[in-house]
């Protein structure tokens, strides 16, 4: 039998699991909207007679909202550890893949390789492949586009990748609640005995005196 304190320590992870994934899904939420806004800045770029002073004026914004990005993604943690940065993802050495346990055995479903299982590259305004000048004509425009709905593409792999392990995290769970749930019975069940036996040794005096 497994004892309650394995299983108490298996939930425990579990909610880590969980707190780390609502983390890291806040911060794509963060990241769609920002590229949503340079996406915004875009469209008008792609017109052949916009001046250039506008263009000026929207490459500053993009620019902006650009630096924005970066200072998010540099600042995501997780219990003081920087999650964007490369340390998750699967390219990493793999003696330093994090792990968690979901489980109280080291079965493959409770043991949790996230380096593999959520792959986060270093996320910045470069690795998205977003330049410094975004729309210094129609077709710096397009490109940038391109590479908007690339960065997009990336952050809902992303999204995806962290619903499996949610998923995965959650089905461990009820898991591990039907073994605490067996456990409370198991334990309680002396008790309801004896409260039998007593009920049964009344019921027999009972008999015997009529």
């Amino acid at each position: 039998g497994t004892d309650l304190k394995s299983l108490d320590q298996a939930i425990h992870n579990i909610e880590l699991g969980m707190e780390l994934l609502d983390e890291a899904d806040a911060a794509y939420e963060n990241i769609e909207a920002l590229l949503a806004k340079i996406r915004k800045l875009a469209t008008p770029s792609l017109a052949s007679n916009l001046v250039p002073s506008l263009r000026s004026t929207l490459d500053e914004e993009a620019n902006l909202k650009t630096k924005e990005l970066d200072q998010l993604c540099a600042s995501i943690q997780f219990k003081g550890k920087k999650i964007l940065n490369g340390s998750l993802s699967a390219s990493r050495d793999s003696d330093q893949h994090l792990y968690l346990m979901a489980g109280v055995t080291g079965s493959p479903e409770n043991r949790i390789n996230l380096n593999t299982g959520l792959n986060i590259p270093k996320i910045s305004s470069k690795t998205l492949g977003l330049g410094t000048t975004f729309f210094s004509n129609p077709e710096a425009g397009l490109k940038t586009m391109m590479v908007l709905e690339n960065a997009l593409g990336i952050t809902t792999r992303l999204k995806q990748r962290s619903k499996a392990i949610k998923t995965l995290l959650q089905k461990n769970q009820k898991h591990l609640d039907i073994s605490v749930a067996n456990h409370q019975a198991a334990k309680s069940a002396p008790d309801s005995m004896a409260m039998a036996d007593d009920f049964l040794r009344i019921i027999n005096i009972h008999s015997h005196k009529s």
